[in-house]
């Protein structure tokens, strides 16, 4: 049955006792930190008023919500460690985070009481990437793999680091690059490479796009859904 919640908006570290009612937006892939062993998950979850806030999960609860907290399903979530998260690490517009542990509780709504919509995505056709070269602006692409380059290693400011290139075409048949880095290269792009045979459909959100070699477009990948089966998923963040 429907249960007592508040809007996201109205959660902060002084808030007691709350209960909020969220879909999980996107979810990642656990990862490790590049300075520390620690492993997180991250989520982006959003209320019915649109409110968005970002979620972590550490270690061992990993494990504990490996089978909840499912993409595009809405759930009741209580006693999540509320904190004040810096500008530079925000994946969503939300002064605060969530940490969510082994004392968090989470119920998952019935879809009589869910009234939490699926997010849209606004994709970007691949002729349109001119206006958005090299500003800070995201957006979501969304094409079919036709190849895929070995990984490499690239010198930059921050030392070397590992990329993968994938090979793109959209409805229009415009080719060009997305780059995954680091540990999209061990996750995401593993999946894709398996399935590279039947030309696998994926949908990457939030991801800049840079100029390249003065003649292509370099998509560098940030969040990626490769899109299999119409629910096979996978969110990298």
């Amino acid at each position: 049955m429907s249960r007592q919640h508040i809007p996201l908006k109205d959660i902060t570290i002084g808030t007691k006792g709350w209960t909020a009612k969220v879909i999980v937006e996107a979810k990642g892939m656990p990862r490790s930190s590049q300075r520390s062993p620690v492993k997180y998950q991250r989520m982006i979850l959003r209320d019915s008023e649109g409110t968005k806030v970002q979620a972590t999960i550490f270690e061992s609860d990993i494990d504990k919500f490996s089978d909840v907290l499912t993409l595009y399903k809405t759930y009741y979530i209580s006693n999540a460690v509320v904190k004040t998260i810096l500008p530079q690490h925000r994946i969503a517009k939300n002064d605060y985070q969530w940490h969510i542990n082994s004392k968090t509780v989470v119920e998952e709504v019935t879809e009589e009481y869910s009234s939490i919509s699926v997010p849209p995505y606004n994709f970007v056709s691949f002729s349109e990437f001119s206006k958005y070269i090299n500003s800070d602006a995201y957006v979501d692409i969304i094409g079919v793999v036709i190849h895929a380059y070995p990984p490499r290693e690239i010198p930059t400011v921050n030392g070397p680091q590992r990329i993968q290139e994938l090979l793109l075409v959209d409805q229009e048949l415009i080719p060009k690059i997305l780059t995954m880095w680091d540990q999209f290269i061990e996750n995401e792009c593993a999946a894709i490479v398996k399935n590279i045979k039947t030309k696998p459909i994926i949908a990457a959100y939030r991801i800049r796009i840079v100029s390249f070699n003065a003649n292509n477009i370099l998509v560098t990948g940030k969040n990626i859904y490769p899109a299999f089966q119409s629910k096979v998923l996978v969110y990298g963040m």
